[in-house]
């Protein structure tokens, strides 16, 4: 979350990540997904409950949200 804060200079949605999401938007959003290695928003929430607590986990710390 923090190389796609750094790299877009916001922080990245579920649906940033989603490769369905991403495919019906195309454009810059499938540029995106595909210009790195980012893990299915499935994976995210199964790991921390919901994506709101992942953010605040991979941003703890962090002076300047983006």
């Amino acid at each position: 979350m923090l190389t796609w804060g750094a790299r877009y200079g916001a922080e990245p949605s579920s649906y940033d990540w989603s490769r369905t999401h991403a495919r019906r938007r195309g454009g810059e959003a499938l540029k995106r997904l595909k210009a790195g290695e980012w893990p299915a928003p499935s994976t995210v929430t199964d790991l921390y409950g919901d994506w709101a607590a992942a953010r605040a986990d991979a941003f703890a710390g962090v002076n300047d949200h983006l």
